[in-house]
């Protein structure tokens, strides 16, 4: 009697290197035709063979596919998907430093872009999450809209900003108290340049006037567990506050950008509370494609920490006033 065996797709491993030039330009090249999703574009990179590790298959293959030779990498981020014909694991890491001038050793064309050049829809599907990275900053600031904030308060705070940091107006208030910045607020700090996260007060209850001085919405936990779509359109980013394996898979199905994993360590705020520590941050941070940034306790030393452990950057509300 025959016997069918079921159809279990095996999951690829794949090395991926977004490769910086001096200028941040960053190099992509095109598959091939007769590829699997040929035509598109892509960051280099190739499977993990059988002993190696990610490090070596990262330099093996830009070897062979670019002639370079990597000398500093860090990671990014490590994302899962499921097309229709396989499974990817992709680990995905910056090379910050390499010799050797990039060629297409396979005929393949390359193209240095900046970050702000790259559109997911010219990348394989797997590829948006790794975009959305690379266009995320390594620093989120938190500002409560609850306290009393004066243009004196907001100038000093925003002077020990970092030009490219998200600054989150965050509503520190009851869950759905509904609290927005004011509009002096609001058009004092979209005067300043700094690129603006304001928090949702409920499910799907933003006004299009605060959308229109935006670049994205974030939700609460309490908010996360009311919503059953993406809140916002693609050209926004939607991000959200999680603590637990749970909140971060919803935060990846509802389309977030980014989540804010917390805690760390202990807090201020929470004083007598351990926080997670960085090896259970670290297996969070891996079941989720979403960027995921650290928060609770941080310091601005702790960025290089963070981003060994899986963190796209760090987040938190007294980064910056130490």
């Amino acid at each position: 009697m025959n016997t069918t065996e079921p159809n279990i797709r095996k999951r690829v491993h794949v090395a991926v290197g977004v490769i910086r030039n001096h200028d941040g330009r960053i190099l992509v090249a095109r598959r091939s035709a007769d590829q699997h999703l040929g035509g598109l574009w892509e960051f280099p990179g190739g499977k993990v063979e059988a002993g190696e590790s990610v490090k070596q298959a990262l330099a093996r293959e830009l070897h062979e596919e670019l002639d370079i030779n990597v000398l500093a990498q860090t990671a990014l981020c490590c994302i899962q998907h499921d097309y229709s014909d396989k499974s990817v694991l992709l680990d995905v890491w910056i090379v910050t430093e390499f010799s050797g001038t990039a060629q297409g050793k396979e005929g393949q064309p390359l193209r240095w872009l900046f970050p702000h050049e790259l559109e997911h829809t010219d990348f394989p599907q797997a590829n948006r999450a790794i975009i959305r990275a690379l266009k995320l900053p390594d620093f989120i600031a938190l500002a409560d809209i609850n306290s009393e904030l004066s243009p004196a308060s907001l100038t000093e705070f925003l002077q020990k900003l970092p030009a490219s940091a998200l600054l989150r107006l965050r509503n520190n208030a009851v869950e759905f108290s509904g609290v927005t910045p004011s509009e002096s607020q609001l058009a004092f700090l979209t005067n300043q340049g700094h690129r603006l996260i304001i928090d949702m007060p409920a499910a799907n209850d933003v006004h299009p006037r605060w959308l229109s001085a935006v670049c994205g919405v974030h939700a609460n936990r309490h908010v996360l567990q009311t919503l059953r779509s993406r809140p916002v359109a693609e050209h926004l980013l939607f991000g959200a506050s999680c603590h637990n394996a749970e909140e971060l898979m919803l935060a990846q199905e509802l389309g977030a950008d980014y989540v804010l994993l917390s805690p760390v360590k202990e807090t201020a705020s929470h004083p007598g509370q351990s926080g997670m520590g960085w090896n259970v941050f670290m297996q969070l941070a891996q079941s989720t494609s979403t960027a995921v940034y650290a928060m609770g306790g941080l310091s601005l030393s702790d960025l290089p920490t963070a981003q060994q452990y899986g963190a796209r950057g760090i987040a938190g509300i007294r980064l910056f006033n130490a």
